[in-house]
């Protein structure tokens, strides 16, 4: 399997402060939590006054994020402020359901909860996480990095973010909406998937999920035609379009209505069909949209400069049945990854990541 030269994966990345948070005990999913019983207050719960807002870094599922100072224990966090209304049931069960996911994923390559913090009069409530300085999408956006994305840093990327999928798939876990916004970095290079707002257990069929997620760009096909019984594999569509946004330096499907999305698919991939994808034909949304008729595959003619087995990982993601699609494991198995050239290290990919001020 492929690896990142220096890095030990499966590696839990201690955070650089051991908070009270960490111990914090994860209730029932009702509106209790939020009443905050007065004996956590100073425990289990950080208090927000503890720490100094440094900047405003952006917007997450359901919150605000901010670079923090922690007073008591002289660091740097990212506190994400949760939009709650109490008296709005679902948005507070995903509310708890981030938090219990985010306390049950410790790797290296996922973000790291460091515990929760809370507004005196308890009314607003705010995810410590450890603070990430670097973003795919600006680096990826940076003209001066732009000619830097060569197959070794792509590579140190993918394989990085593979892994970080591979784990949560393992533990039953969707993240429901992988961009290149919620890929972040450490100061050492290591990649973190964050945002786990709009993740959830996997049902394995017991029972619907909302199909209207994930961000356009990186939507699987599945969730465009409605399915609700939908799996692991609209993370890996996920995976392979910001694949295609670091060798493109733009993004692969870059539509600004779901049938436009369609049509793109079809014009890159073909019109999918009963044979290609078993019970296509039944998805709730197929009608909803006029597919029109294309049968060849164009992948290869938007990578006409990218190596042969480059092409042939592409292939093994975008592949409208979901049940054929590759996992991250197999993914990460693929010729692609130990093909010469071989990952970079993490201090290789550093000068990737960093501004040229700071090199």
């Amino acid at each position: 399997m492929a690896e990142i030269p220096g890095l030990a994966q499966n590696l839990f990345e201690s955070a650089d402060i051991d908070t009270d948070g960490t111990e914090l005990e994860l209730m029932p999913y009702t509106l209790e939590p939020f009443l905050v019983p007065e004996s956590h207050a100073f425990g289990k719960c950080r208090l927000v006054t503890d720490f100094e807002k440094l900047t405003y870094l952006g917007e997450g599922a359901y919150g605000s994020v901010f670079k923090c100072k922690d007073r008591k224990y002289d660091t740097i966090v990212a506190l994400k402020k949760l939009r709650i209304k109490y008296e709005d049931e679902p948005l507070a069960r995903n509310f708890m359901r981030e938090i219990t996911i985010m306390k049950e994923l410790q790797h290296d390559n996922v973000a790291t909860l460091i515990g929760i913090a809370v507004g005196r009069n308890f009314a607003s409530t705010y995810l410590i996480l450890e603070y990430c300085p670097y973003e795919l999408s600006k680096v990826i956006d940076d003209e001066v990095a732009k000619p830097l994305i060569l197959h070794p840093e792509i590579k140190c990327i993918m394989i990085q973010l593979l892994y970080g999928l591979d784990y949560i798939h393992h533990h039953n876990v969707l993240h429901r909406d992988l961009t290149v916004c919620n890929i972040l970095f450490t100061y050492m290079g290591i990649l973190k998937i964050c945002d786990f707002g709009c993740a959830r257990f996997e049902e394995f069929g017991t029972e619907a999920m909302t199909p209207n997620m994930v961000t356009r760009w990186y939507r699987a096909p599945e969730l465009l035609f409605g399915d609700t019984k939908y799996s692991s594999a609209i993370d890996i569509w996920s995976a392979g379009c910001i694949f295609a946004e670091l060798l493109l330096k733009t993004a692969l499907f870059k539509a600004n209505t779901d049938s436009n999305l369609i049509s793109m698919f079809i014009e890159i991939l073909g019109t999918p069909t009963e044979e290609t994808w078993p019970g296509f034909k039944e998805l709730p949304l197929l009608k909803s949209y006029d597919l029109s008729e294309q049968r060849y595959n164009k992948l290869p003619l938007k990578f006409t400069d990218e190596p042969t087995s480059c092409i042939a990982l592409l292939h093994k993601i975008f592949v409208y049945n979901p049940s054929k699609r590759f996992s991250a494991e197999q993914c990460l198995a693929h010729p692609y990854f130990t093909d010469a050239p071989t990952a970079c290290n993490l201090e290789t990919l550093l000068v990737l990541l960093k501004k040229p001020e700071e090199i």
